[in-house]
């Protein structure tokens, strides 16, 4: 490896570019806009620091061509068109001797280098942030740096609770349910994790109804404010899964979020209240 300081761009960009064509790599204009970085300036510094190189082999260039491309190929070579894209592909390199492919648009694709495999799965936390945060990258991979001996899950959540503990205590909690919300979601998408993903999930709403409830009446809180309905059909969905009763969903509520800085009243009445919600509103 070059000695290349890698930024957290270099990175989004690394896990965007592999397995992608040359011409795919400024297919989005969102790396000058979010980012303020060139994709050719992007690529350059991978392959400068060889973490990528471009891969021309028949077997690569033929898998980004399109159904109908391949099929052109075969007819032409006076080849059987039949099959599903694998098929295709697999008939083209049987008698990739006999093939002519001056016309063919074959693009050179960019692949991963051997030695960048071990980061390359220690840093995929960075696409869910990218698409699913708002937190700045560049502090998420300072974070990782600094942990390096995590793998790429406990980055993301050691991340995110670190957030909540930096925060718990603040007047706003805003940052708290952002990282709670995100947690929950992590812990299902990227982890397959249920319980993991529920245990997160009831904090970020026992937190959501407890910080509506410190900033308005309780009046108007038990009156106006819902829970939006994908978190409800989760909560239903558990529920059925595990032949929960709503007592028994308040008192999970209750003894998963009870380290949270808030009385045990204030507890109760808010997860009394979330069942009442998942329960009675559609």
């Amino acid at each position: 490896m070059m000695n290349l300081k890698l930024d957290a761009v270099d990175v989004l960009f690394m896990h965007y570019i592999t397995d992608r064509t040359t011409g795919e790599a400024h297919k989005y204009d969102f790396w000058q806009f979010q980012y303020d970085r060139q994709p050719a300036d992007l690529v350059r510094r991978l392959l400068d620091a060889g973490v990528i190189y471009e891969d021309d082999s028949l077997p690569e260039t033929l898998r980004k061509l399109r159904a109908f491309e391949l099929k052109y190929i075969l007819k032409n070579s006076g080849l059987k068109v039949s099959g599903n894209k694998p098929d295709l592909i697999k008939r083209i390199l049987q008698h990739a001797a006999e093939i002519d492919f001056t016309d063919v648009p074959l693009k050179n694709v960019y692949k991963l280098s051997e030695d960048w495999f071990d980061f390359y799965n220690q840093t995929r936390f960075l696409n869910y942030f990218h698409f699913n945060g708002s937190f700045d990258l560049n502090e998420i991979y300072e974070f990782y740096l600094a942990n390096d001996d995590l793998d790429n899950h406990q980055i993301a959540i050691g991340y995110l609770e670190e957030k909540v503990h930096d925060h718990i205590d603040d007047e706003n909690k805003y940052t708290v349910v952002k990282s709670y919300f995100l947690l929950a979601n992590y812990a299902r998408v990227e982890m397959e994790d249920l319980s993991l993903s529920i245990y997160y999930l009831n904090h970020f709403t026992m937190l959501v109804v407890l910080q509506a409830a410190h900033h308005f009446d309780v009046d108007s809180v038990r009156a106006y404010f819902d829970l939006d309905g994908y978190t409800k059909d989760r909560y239903r969905a558990f529920m059925k899964s595990e032949e929960m009763s709503p007592d028994e969903l308040s008192r999970f509520l209750m003894d998963s979020t009870k380290a949270l800085p808030y009385s045990s009243e204030e507890l109760t009445s808010a997860s009394d209240f979330i069942v009442k919600l998942i329960n009675e509103k559609a």
